[in-house]
C-alpha cells in the first residue's frame, strides 16, 4: 500500500492537497474528451488546473508550458474566438513559450528535448484540428510527453496522455473512416 501512495506522491500534507487537486483537473480534461457538451469548460479549467499545479508544485517548466499553451486554447475554444485569431495567437504563444526554455536553459538533456518536442507537437495539433492530422499529431506528440513524464515520474500527465494517444488515434480512424466512405 505504502508503495502505492508513494507513486501517487500522497505522500505529505501539501502533496495531498496538490495532487487531489491535480487529479481533479485530469478528471476533467478526460471527462471532456467524451463529453460534446461540457468539453470546452472542460478542457479550459483542467488544463488550467494541471498549469498550477505544475508552476506551483512541480516547478516543471516543460509542463508548465505545455498547460500554459493548452490552457489557452482551451480558453480561445471557450469564447468562441475565430481561427483567423485563434492561429496567429498560438503561433506566437508556442514560440515564446519554446524561446523561453531554449533561453532559460530548460531544454538541456534529451529527456526534456523530449517533452519540448511532446510540447511543439501538442500545439501544432491544435492548430490542425479538427483535420484528421491534427489528431495523428496529437496523438504521437502525446507518446513524447508519456515518455517525458515516465522518466519524470510525473504519472498524471503519464496517465492522460496514454489516454489521450488512443482517442486521438480512434478520433483519426474515425476520420479516416469518414473521408473513405465520401469518396
Amino acid at each position: 500500500m505504502k508503495e502505492i501512495i508513494d507513486i501517487l506522491w500522497f505522500t505529505d500534507p501539501a502533496a495531498i492537497v496538490w495532487n487531489v487537486f491535480a487529479y481533479l483537473g485530469m478528471v476533467l480534461i478526460i471527462t471532456g474528451i467524451v463529453s460534446s457538451r461540457f468539453r470546452n469548460r472542460f478542457f479550459f479549467l483542467g488544463p488550467f488546473i494541471l498549469f498550477l499545479y505544475a508552476l506551483l508544485y512541480l516547478k516543471d517548466p516543460i509542463l508548465t508550458g505545455l498547460q500554459l499553451l493548452i490552457s489557452l486554447s482551451g480558453g480561445l475554444n471557450l469564447f468562441n474566438v475565430r481561427k483567423k485569431l485563434f492561429l496567429p495567437v498560438l503561433h506566437v504563444s508556442t514560440v515564446a513559450v519554446y524561446g523561453i526554455l531554449l533561453f532559460a536553459g530548460q531544454i538541456s538533456g534529451a529527456w526534456q528535448l523530449i517533452g519540448s518536442l511532446g510540447l511543439l507537437g501538442i500545439a501544432f495539433s491544435y492548430t490542425q484540428l479538427p483535420n484528421k492530422r491534427g489528431f495523428l499529431f496529437m496523438g504521437f506528440s502525446g507518446l513524447l510527453i508519456v515518455a517525458y513524464s515516465f522518466v519524470s515520474q510525473v504519472w498524471i500527465w503519464f496517465v492522460l496522455n496514454i489516454v489521450f494517444f488512443f482517442t486521438s488515434i480512434i478520433e483519426f480512424k474515425r476520420k479516416d473512416a469518414k473521408n473513405e466512405g465520401q469518396k
